[in-house]
């Protein structure tokens, strides 16, 4: 039960109230002019007789009201800003407690099961990479909240040490790494015609391939996610395009996708049943940033998937001849 001598304010409660407090303002302010209106020739014959204090009076008055509704807008604002960003973060708090649980006990069972004597050894080794995966799994998840923590201390650009390496031979590395990872609810293809040279932090870089598959997978449709990496040059840029036919983005809200603590409405599609924690994608955003690049979402809306569009600068290298 909740303890009723905690408040907690809504963001419903909060917009009923502000909405009253402007109605009485504008209602008040109206009423003023009204009234002045209706006696302006007394008014006036008032200001002849006693100079223009009265005027001058009048004036004041309407200006305060005026400002008491622009300073009433102001303070709506900003609570429904923090209003909203209370209820980002208890969403977050809930979200991490969830995916940190699901992993730790699927982990807790299969180690349970592993002790049992009558189990083949083709189960074992099932078990063993069911075990390996919740494990990627966990630390996917403490390595987005420890760079979340460090978006938090530096800001949007992080420390990156990048080294010059070509994108499409890094490409194709991961693609078969992460082929045999999730063999089981994964394609995923790399079109890539020509190197291209980037300056890139190969580790942090990963995290941003890892949280674009794994919203794919998430936002599946079906049993299986299907992502194409596109890889191409562009005006002294690397162009790396995520192409996934997932459930989709509305169009509404694809600028808000890469805020923080921000999640879709609808959460992980019937097939999934997985909420997200509402960094992963702000996550990108700061490592794109720290690299000099840029990202950017794209979508026809919900059912028709999702491209998530990653900008990189190309470095010019010159063949040197043996």
């Amino acid at each position: 039960m909740r303890d009723r001598r905690t408040p907690r304010f809504s963001l419903k409660g909060a917009i009923w109230l502000f909405s009253v407090i402007l109605v009485l303002a504008v209602t008040l302010t109206v009423l003023w002019n009204v009234v002045l209106a209706h006696d302006l020739r007394r008014l006036s014959a008032l200001a002849s007789e006693s100079g223009a204090f009265h005027w001058t009076l009048i004036l004041l008055g309407s200006a305060l009201f005026l400002a008491v509704i622009v300073l009433l807008t102001i303070l709506a604002i900003q609570l429904f800003s923090n209003i909203r960003w209370g209820q980002r973060q208890s969403n977050f708090l809930a979200s991490v407690t969830h995916e940190l649980n699901s992993p730790l006990s699927s982990i807790k069972l299969f180690t349970q099961t592993l002790r049992k004597d009558d189990l083949t050894s083709a189960e074992r080794a099932n078990f063993v990479r069911k075990i390996l995966l919740d494990i990627d799994r966990l630390r996917h998840i403490i390595a987005n909240i420890l760079r979340a923590a460090e978006v938090d201390n530096r800001g949007e650009e992080l420390r990156v040490v990048t080294e010059e390496l070509d994108f499409r031979d890094y490409l194709a590395q991961y693609v078969e790494d992460v082929q045999a990872q999730y063999a089981e609810n994964l394609d995923l293809s790399l079109e890539a015609p020509e190197p291209i040279w980037v300056g890139m932090d190969r580790i942090t870089f990963r995290q941003v391939l890892d949280n674009l598959l794994d919203n794919a997978i998430r936002y599946r449709r079906g049993n299986r996610a299907t992502v194409e990496l596109r890889l191409s040059g562009s005006d002294g840029h690397a162009l790396l395009e995520v192409v996934d036919r997932g459930v989709g983005i509305p169009k509404k809200e694809l600028s808000k996708i890469f805020e923080r603590f921000y999640r879709l409405a609808e959460q992980g599609g019937p097939e999934t049943g997985r909420k997200g924690m509402g960094i992963g994608l702000n996550v990108v955003r700061s490592i794109m940033l720290s690299h000099g690049g840029s990202v950017e979402a794209r979508s026809g809306g919900p059912g028709r998937g999702a491209v998530i569009r990653l900008r990189l600068p190309a470095l010019e290298r010159v063949e040197v001849p043996a």
